[in-house]
């Protein structure tokens, strides 16, 4: 079974943004995207991720936690989205107001710690088909 990340090696950057101060749970998001055939770039805070971010455009989507040094994941998300970027954005946090922050911006996804890392790759699998537009738009519409 080729997995998705396989699917977009030909000829595109299967580069995924992990954007957290643990390294503990970085080192597991590295190690398991890794395993999965992506190419994993990571920083402890934010803006270790917006120079990272800016020597690597190709990035095709981006693990951001909200609790950062120096800048807030809200913050981090607002600066982003001024820049016009059009990479998904899959925010894993503990916080309950997740949703919230994550409402109505078609650029990002939430994820509530803790989960299943197998959750976390079925929605990266989502993000980075050449649809995922109308997935999302379809999935709305059926929940």
């Amino acid at each position: 079974m080729e997995t998705q990340a396989a699917a977009h090696s030909n000829g595109r950057s299967n580069k995924i943004l992990a954007i957290e101060d643990d390294p503990e749970v970085l080192a597991l998001y590295k190690t398991y995207l890794q395993k999965r055939g992506y190419d994993v770039l990571s920083a402890g805070g934010a803006v270790e991720a917006m120079n990272v971010l800016q020597s690597n455009p190709d990035t095709r989507l981006i693990l951001l936690d909200l609790n950062l040094p120096g800048m807030s994941g809200e913050e981090w998300i607002a600066w982003y989205l001024q820049q016009g970027k059009q990479t998904p954005v899959v925010v894993a946090s503990g916080k309950v107001d997740i949703l919230t922050i994550t409402k109505g911006n078609n650029m990002t996804a939430a994820l509530t710690k803790p989960f299943h890392m197998e959750e976390l790759q079925e929605l990266i699998e989502v993000l980075l088909a050449d649809d995922w537009h109308e997935q999302v738009s379809i999935d709305k519409k059926t929940h």
